[in-house]
């Protein structure tokens, strides 16, 4: 058979099974061991699984014979069992702790051809052997805990198996004591040998760790249970009967731990509050296990208030509005509250603050649920459901019986006519079969299909009235009407209270399961005959409707379990692939134990719990009961994450919309917490879980599922295609007889809905990248893409400096340039001596050693600024090399000189930067060129100022006091100023400086050591002389000014420096200032060769830095694509140049930004044609900068712009297979996404298997029968959508409360 190959369990997992089948059985004796093992470490396990049995039935033979009283005989046998426990593990602890301390980790003998789990035994009393039989508790604590536990466990197992106490039950029935007593104390062993030394693997595992050792007192809890029933009957009589089954259960507690239908205690007590909370008081499973308990407290607390209050009319009242109120999402409205509160309480500080008269406005989103629905919408439906109902109640009397009779007939008809409305608007009618005419034909063309789908609105906007506001009120006037008294003396009040609590809040909770209910009670009690049904007499009307709510949960449970027990039955030997050996005995054998089937579905459905099947084979059992979400770690805690998450995510957040309207509207069906959706778009997967349902929400949980990358995939995901292809595809309409050609998959399509996501399209480079002509417009493109870039980065830096500050970094400014100003006016003071003058005071004649303020004539640059570096002064920062003799020289600037970098305000650059504590400090001051070669002399004599303290100020020439106390930040403002540097000597003998080094424009002379030869810089460090008071908005920072590039480099590339295109993109800035508009400031500095320049000499560098000199003499176009997709990419080729870019960061990402710009410029130019004109260049740029994410797939900043719904994102991507470059465009578009309802209880099974496979089988093997591909139930995709560590979903979210009003 084909399906044969695939293994159930391969050889290893089988020897690992049947070693461990034992333990499960006996509770945890390793009796079947691997490798041999002495025979004392079996016998110990013996003595130790057998010592209860031996001395209880000692103590038994003193109370049958000797007449010992039995509860005498209880205390003491209960006390000498907690001795022995405390006794094993004392001396257990005590000889591996000895054993620790003694022996060092390298005397251990450790046998390296011994199976993992083989262990040498070197005595009776060896540490081995008790670490191998008697484990040391992790929790010390639990040391007396559990010995305590067995001393009760075992005296009252005593007194529950004394065979009086069992011939009392049976009638001295002589076998049946026997019976018991033997299978009793089998019992009471296995239950007990787990607290003396640990839990027993169990099948039934809800989670992978047991961090506080709860699973060793689970097989003791469930024994307690049963005593704890047979000390009540002794006590009260009625409870004997039960008492009597109970000893007859309790013997097969071995069974049912083998078999895992007893639940774990963390998953039995949650699994209970669950019950209670929607069984008993009509709410839904909770998103959370704190939710969960919150919600059950104070659902009881309403029950108790209802039961003692003696008024029938507040009881009515009560109920009213607490079953309304506790219905909706109390959490996420208290939450969504307290953040308005705090939301408008920070805005109200903050503008308090900021002296702001502007008030915050709330997005709409939070201001419509949270202002509406809170304060307005539930207030209203609070005093209406309340009124309502304490109206009706208190007149009941005097209302007509013939009201409540035609109430009940209305509710029938709300019933039928929201089913049918909810229908219409589905793609399958009639229980999935028949096809809707009504619905569109085809989704293939979004526009037409959204049209006519809004035809349907129409109805789903009806059903919404009908089903929100209309029929709660109607139900909530028939139950004022027919609940309406609470007989304290009555045996069934405790019932009638119940019934009551949950019918009131259930009209809310679950309205259209609500309806259906009081329809059936209805029809009961006023549409049967009287006499028909003899108990509805002897019940109120309050307790019918809970058996009515309890039949019809269980009842669609059973029916949807028997649906996947015929589905699986059915494939089994319909699909080839899914045959096995095993296929035709167990169709044989579960035709003929039909009955049994029937039974176990029936146990399965009573207990709400999961009808598992055996490796997905059609051999089902009872799996444990376990809450709703199935697995105890939190919702969207985990998940496989990889590069497709992202996409997941930003869906998740778009699918709120069309997921509530579909809800409210009614085409997605009514939403129960444990349903599964399926949405199918494009090649990707998104499973939907529903967690909680309430008044007007739905709670979810999102999980995306990996792409189609294996033939398992591929095949159910091709299936699933077919389904929706077949169902939504039918471009020349659909005929009235069309039906579903997929009735028995365990999905089936309910609705489609559009939804803006990232449609994903993948082009093969070949021919583009790697041709000469494309690497030339690269080239072009690139240059001027740098200038776009730098100008718009530098614009956007300094508009940012110049906005207002806060009222504290403003006032330590001023102080800051109050105090400089103080400085400078006494720089231009006569200095303390004629022969010592202050450095970057204007020197004009240092021979006189004068100060004036006169300055000589200014240099003029050449209409050539190609030689802009020989014009420009110099300036080299002191903490990086040391400083030039040109660095020093400045003039002070006067009226009418021209305008440098820097504004006479000295403006600061982040000064309130902490992390760089870079200080930009515009002096101001012009730089005398004629001075440079004078200065050198000074520079080789003078001393590095930085190294000096801050109480050496008067050295600088300045007045003691006026620089004291400097900040850190004002330290590095002076720096960057070269402000006040020590005085020098001017008539200091002068050294020769070698010819080569006054080339070096600013070189430090040590950098000619240590052969590394001479290393050129183009230094615009100094204040550049500008022709335009507004050049300094743009003028570069002082870190890109240092270029360690020849000049005679340099200068050979300006020429290809765009000088029309750099003054086009100056008049796209925004450079508005002191009442000139942005034109007019273009306008002045376009005609500023000197700003041109330096721009100029950075762009070409930075060109010369990524495309020449790291190619090793080569060139762009020989390099061909692969230097490209480096590029593009961050690798810039090395060079000596390259740290320049690689090591500032800003920079860096800058060039590589403007890079990509170029390429994604070059690749439009290809295909689309040449931008001929500086206007078509500027569309493309504004196109980039605004719709397009450029980058690369791996970057963080991709992952940002994908969850930020950037209209397009390009990337480009290498295939190393096929050595093929490709480009990958995302768009951000209208999708349509085709949503299908899975079958919940075909769910529930196949992720109870797995969690048996998983976690008690260890079967994770890749190849394992129970995950390969099923088309009909998605085996594979069902698998992988459990949360981890049993699947693997690469995204899951956390709960999303999804409104549905």
């Amino acid at each position: 058979m084909a399906g044969s190959s695939a293994p159930l369990l391969n050889d290893y997992k089988k020897d690992f099974f049947w070693k461990r089948l034992p333990q499960t059985v006996l509770g945890g004796p390793k009796l079947k061991l691997g490798f041999g093992a002495p025979a004392y470490v079996y016998l110990n396990q013996v003595l130790l699984f057998l010592l209860p049995w031996i001395l209880g039935g000692i103590f038994t033979v003193l109370v049958e014979v000797v007449s010992l009283t039995d509860y005498v005989a209880v205390c003491i046998y209960g006390g000498i069992m907690v001795l022995m426990v405390l006794l094993t593990q004392a001396i257990s602890l005590v000889v591996q702790k000895k054993e620790d301390v003694s022996v060092a980790p390298l005397q251990q003998t450790i046998n390296v051809l011994a199976e993992e789990d083989e262990v040498d035994f070197t005595s009776c009393c060896g540490v081995e052997t008790f670490k191998f039989i008697v484990p040391v508790k992790k929790i010390k604590v639990n040391i007396l805990f559990h010995a305590l536990l067995s001393g009760a466990l075992c005296g009252l197992g005593m007194w529950y198996l004394l065979p009086q106490t069992l011939n009392g039950l049976y009638n001295s029935s002589a076998g049946a004591t026997v019976i018991l007593f033997i299978l009793g104390w089998l019992t009471v062993c296995i239950a007990q040998y787990s607290l003396t030394v640990g839990a027993p693997p169990e099948p039934a595992a809800f989670r992978t760790l047991d961090t506080w050792e709860i699973a060793p007192l689970t097989r003791p809890f469930y024994a307690l249970v049963f005593m704890g029933f047979d000390l009540t009957a002794r006590y009260i009589p009625v409870m004997v009967p039960v008492n009597y089954y109970l000893h007859i259960v309790f013997v097969f507690l071995p069974v049912m731990w083998t078999l895992g239908l007893l639940p774990p205690l963390d998953a039995l007590f949650l699994w209970m509050f669950e019950q209670v909370l929607v069984g008993l008081m009509g709410g839904s499973p909770m998103a959370s296990d704190l939710r969960l308990i919150l919600m059950l407290t104070l659902s009881l607390g309403v029950f108790l208030a209802a039961y003692f209050i003696p008024n029938d009319l507040v009881t009515v009242i009560l109920l009213c509005v607490m079953g309304y109120l506790l219905s909706t999402d109390l959490g996420g409205l208290g939450s969504q509250f307290l953040k308005l509160c705090t939301t408008q309480h920070n805005n109200k500080s903050k503008s308090d603050a900021r002296q702001d008269s502007e008030k915050t406005i709330m997005k709409p989103k939070s201001n419509f649920f949270v202002t509406w629905a809170f304060k307005e919408g539930h207030f209203i439906m609070l005093f209406i459901a309340g009124g309502l109902g304490g109206v009706i109640n208190y007149f009941s009397p005097q209302i007509s019986a013939d009201i409540p009779q035609i109430l009940g007939y209305i509710i029938m008809g709300l019933l039928v006519i929201q089913k049918l409305l909810s229908d219409m608007q589905r793609v399958y009618v009639f229980f999935g079969i028949w096809r809707n005419a009504l619905y569109p034909s085809s989704i293939q063309r979004t526009l037409i299909f959204q049209k006519r789908k809004k035809r349907l609105l129409v109805l789903g906007i009806i059903r919404r009235i009908l089903l929100e506001w209309v029929s709660p009120l109607v139900m909530l006037a028939y139950l004022a009407m027919v609940i309406t008294t609470f007989p304290s003396t009555s045996p069934l009040l405790v019932w009638t209270v119940f019934g009551a609590t949950r019918a009131f809040r259930w009209i809310w909770q679950s309205p259209s399961q609500s309806l259906l209910e009081i329809s059936v009670i209805h029809i009961i009690n006023y549409v049967i005959p009287s006499g028909t049904l003899s108990w509805t007499s002897s019940v109120d009307i309050a307790t019918q409707l809970l058996i009515s709510g309890l039949c019809r949960d269980r009842l669609f449970q059973v029916l949807s379990k028997l649906y996947f027990f015929m589905v699986t039955l059915v494939t089994s030997w319909t699909d080839k692939k899914q045959r096995h050996v095993s296929t035709v005995p167990t169709i044989v054998l579960s035709v003929l134990f039909f009955p049994v089937v029937l039974a176990i579905i029936a146990i399965s459905a009573a207990l709400s719990a999961p009808l598992l099947p055996i490796f997905t084979l059609p051999i089902f059992l009872v799996g444990f009961p376990r809450p709703n979400k199935a697995w105890p770690a939190s919702v969207g805690a985990s998940a496989n994450k990889n590069a497709d998450t992202v996409y997941y995510e930003q869906l998740s957040h778009q699918l709120a919309a069309p997921l509530r309207t579909a809800f409210a509207n009614g085409s997605l069906d009514e939403p129960s917490p444990g349903d599964h959706y399926l949405i199918r778009y494009q090649d990707r997967f998104v499973w939907v879980f529903i967690l909680e349902r309430g008044c007007r929400y739905c709670t979810i949980s999102v999980k995306g599922l990996e792409l189609q990358e294996t033939s398992c995939h591929t095949v159910e995901a091709a299936r699933l295609d077919d389904i929706f292809e077949t169902t939504f595809e039918h471009e020349n309409g659909v005929s009235c007889c069309s039906l579903n050609r997929y009735p028995f998959n365990a999905m089936t399509p309910y609705d489609a809905c559009v939804v803006k996501v990232y449609s994903d399209a993948k082009n093969v480079l070949t021919g583009i990248i790697d041709s000469s002509d494309s690497l030339q417009i690269m080239t072009q493109s690139f240059i001027k893409a740098l200038v776009w870039v730098m100008l718009h980065h530098n614009a956007k830096s300094k508009s940012k400096l110049e906005k207002p500050e806060p009222p504290n970094m403003a006032g330590s400014r001023r102080s800051l340039r109050s105090r400089l100003s103080t400085a400078r006016s006494n720089r231009v003071a006569p200095g303390p001596s004629a022969g010592a003058v202050v450095p970057g005071t204007g020197l004009n004649d240092q021979e006189h050693g004068a100060i004036t303020t006169k300055t000589a004539p200014e240099p003029k640059l050449t209409s050539s600024w190609d030689s802009i570096t020989s014009e420009v002064s110099f300036h080299q920062k002191p903490n990086k090399r040391p400083i030039s003799a040109k660095s020093r020289q400045s003039s002070v600037s006067i009226p009418g000189s021209n305008w440098s970098d820097d504004n006479e305000s000295l403006e600061l650059e982040n000064f309130d930067s902490k992390k760089n504590k870079k200080i930009n400090l515009i002096a101001g001051l012009e730089t005398r060129q004629n001075q440079g070669s004078k200065n050198d002399s000074a520079y080789n004599s003078s001393v590095d100022p930085m190294s000096k303290s801050k109480q050496q100020n008067h050295v600088y020439g300045q007045p003691a006091g006026i620089l004291d106390n400097l900040t850190d930040e004002e330290e590095e403002l002076f720096k960057e100023l070269d402000f006040g540097l020590p005085a020098v000597d001017i008539h200091q003998p002068k050294k020769t400086v070698p010819s080569y080094q006054s080339n070096l424009k600013g070189t430090p002379y040590n950098n000619l050591q240590h052969g590394h030869g001479i290393k050129p810089v183009t230094n615009l460090a100094g204040s550049m002389q500008f022709s335009s008071p507004y050049s300094s908005r743009l003028s570069l920072p002082l870190k890109w000014r240092e270029i360690p590039i020849e000049n005679t480099k340099i200068d050979s590339l300006l020429s290809d420096f765009p000088k029309d295109w750099f003054k086009w993109v100056l008049t796209l800035l925004d450079l508005e200032m002191d009442g000139k508009n942005s034109e007019s400031v273009a306008a002045e500095l376009a005609e500023d060769e000197v700003l041109m320049g330096i721009y100029a000499q950075l762009v070409m560098a930075c060109y010369a830095v990524t495309e020449i000199l790291g190619l090793g003499g080569s060139d762009v176009i020989s390099m061909g694509a692969s230097h490209v997709y480096k590029v593009y990419h961050g690798d810039i080729p090395w060079s000596p140049s390259s740290e320049w870019v690689t090591e500032d960061k800003e920079l860096y990402q800058l060039v590589i930004k403007a890079y990509r710009l170029a390429f994604k410029l070059m690749l439009d130019q290809v295909l689309l044609g040449e931008a001929s004109s500086n206007e078509e260049l500027q569309e493309y740029f504004e196109e980039y900068e605004r719709d397009l994410f450029i980058g690369s797939e791996k970057d963080p900043e991709w992952q940002e712009a994908v969850l930020c719904e950037k209209p397009m994102l390009f990337s480009l991507g290498h295939d190393s297979e096929q050595n093929t470059y490709n480009s990958r465009v995302l768009t951000l578009q209208d999708v349509t996404l085709q949503i299908g309802k899975l079958n919940a209880e075909a769910v529930k099974g196949q992720w109870a298997n797995l969690g048996l496979e998983l976690l008690y089988f260890t079967n994770d093997d890749e190849e394992r029968y129970s995950i390969q591909a099923h088309p009909t139930l998605l085996r594979n995709l069902t698998v992988q959508s459990a949360d981890p560590p049993l699947g693997y979903p690469v995204f899951s979210s956390e709960p999303m409360s999804v409104p549905s009003l």
